[in-house]
């Protein structure tokens, strides 16, 4: 069996879920898209490497309405469980939705922190 990345296999779902109007990347655009999601891991430890409790952080981003950027933001928090369908994917936890505008590149922006594990 390959080991997962659980980065890549929230990134991969939220692309699949979301389509081309969000894209979802590792990575800021290098263009300036009016709307993005960024994914990062931000911890969490692995268990005897069978079990990688992640802690994922997943980004919107929307350049001209927060209101657009927190109902993106709730829609994919209601819809974490579904990572669960995901092969090895054996938890998927909302632990907080947070708006923290990026007042530097001047876009609105809802943060939403998870807990990802799967069986490695």
């Amino acid at each position: 069996m390959d080991k997962i990345n659980i980065e890549v296999e929230v990134i991969n779902w939220l692309n699949t879920k979301l389509g081309v109007a969000w894209p979802v990347s590792g990575d800021k655009p290098k263009d300036n898209q009016a709307q993005y999601v960024l994914v990062d891991r931000t911890g969490g430890p692995r268990e005897a490497m069978v079990l990688d409790q992640a802690e994922i952080l997943i980004e919107v981003y929307h350049k001209t309405s927060r209101l657009t950027a927190s109902d993106k933001a709730q829609e994919i928090g209601d819809a974490i469980t579904e990572l669960l369908l995901v092969e090895n994917i054996t938890r998927a936890k909302v632990n907080s939705i947070v708006k923290l505008d990026d007042n530097i590149a001047q876009y609105y922006r809802y943060q939403i922190y998870c807990d990802v594990f799967g069986r490695r």
